[in-house]
């Protein structure tokens, strides 16, 4: 297999590490963040996960149709269901 070699200028190469650098940094922010969510989020959490209030997660939920399971009395919302939701939501804009 050939071997490809490119000198690319300092200031390139410090700038493209920066935005590499930059780029995973908010991945793991990312991931960390979702990490601190149960699966199952009660309203209140999921509306602090979506940075939301509680009352527009009730509307989500009574009028555009969020999913949600009961669990012993608490509406739960699942965390991969509400991100598919958001994700949904946000591409008909």
């Amino acid at each position: 297999m050939a071997e490809l070699k490119m000198s690319l200028s300092h200031d390139f190469e410090e700038n493209l590490r920066g935005e590499v650098r930059g780029a995973l940094d908010k991945i793991f922010d990312e991931i960390r963040q979702g990490s601190a969510y149960p699966e199952y989020m009660s309203v209140e959490q999921t509306a602090n996960y979506v940075n939301v209030s509680r009352s527009t997660i009730d509307k989500w939920i009574k009028r555009r149709g969020l999913p949600t399971i009961n669990v012993g009395g608490t509406t739960r919302i699942k965390r991969i269901e509400l991100d598919e939701y958001l994700s949904k939501f946000h591409s008909n804009k």
